[in-house]
């Protein structure tokens, strides 16, 4: 049994079935973070479009960049957490004059 097969979580399916049609963070496994739409759940690979007024999926590495993706599967056992409606772009840096 491998390290996925530990920790996937078939209870998983439910929860992000819920979050459907929303715009979601997803953390995975391997340390990477995606920003955008979920779209749909087929046969354990969750597909992510663009959130609300973005271009691209956004994902944030585990080297800290941001990278930007028309669209993102992600194997369903590697996620280990989901942060729901989520409203602005949370990779982005605010700069203020203060």
């Amino acid at each position: 049994m491998g390290f996925f097969d530990d920790i996937c979580n078939k209870r998983w399916c439910e929860e992000l079935f819920c979050a459907c049609g929303t715009n979601v963070v997803l953390f995975t496994a391997d340390g990477f973070a995606f920003f955008g739409l979920l779209d749909r759940i087929d046969d354990g690979i969750v597909t992510l479009l663009p959130a609300s007024d973005e271009e691209n999926v956004l994902v944030f590495t585990v080297g800290g960049e941001v990278e930007e993706e028309e669209i993102t599967y992600i194997d369903l056992c590697t996620i280990v957490a989901i942060s729901k409606n989520v409203n602005e772009n949370p990779f982005e840096t605010e700069t203020s004059a203060c």
